[in-house]
C-alpha cells in the first residue's frame, strides 16, 4: 500500500486588490498585492476538495478569480507501520 500523501501548492490570482480583513475567510493561503493591482492567494492544500473549498469561499466572498496555478507538489510520507487516509 501507498503512504504517501500530497500537499499541492497553488497560486490563484483574483481581480483587484483583496481587503487583508479577508484572509481571516482563507487562512491557509497567503495574500499579497501584485504590481498590477491584482491579489495573489498562494498556498499549501491537501486535496482538490480543499481547492474546492476555498474557491467557493472565494465566490460567497464575490470575488473574481483570473487564474489558478498548480505548482510543484510535496510528498508527505507517513512513518513506518501506518496509513493516512486521504
Amino acid at each position: 500500500m501507498n503512504n504517501e500523501r500530497f500537499l499541492i501548492s497553488y497560486h490563484i490570482r483574483l481581480q483587484g486588490k483583496v481587503d487583508r480583513g479577508l484572509a481571516s475567510w482563507l487562512p491557509e493561503l497567503s495574500l499579497t498585492e501584485e504590481m498590477d493591482g491584482n491579489t495573489l492567494l498562494d498556498g499549501e492544500l491537501p486535496d482538490q476538495a480543499a481547492l474546492l473549498g476555498v474557491l467557493f469561499r472565494i465566490h460567497n466572498l464575490n470575488l473574481q478569480i483570473l487564474s489558478v496555478e498548480i505548482r510543484n507538489p510535496k510528498v508527505l510520507e507517513a512513518p513506518h507501520g501506518t496509513v493516512q487516509n486521504g
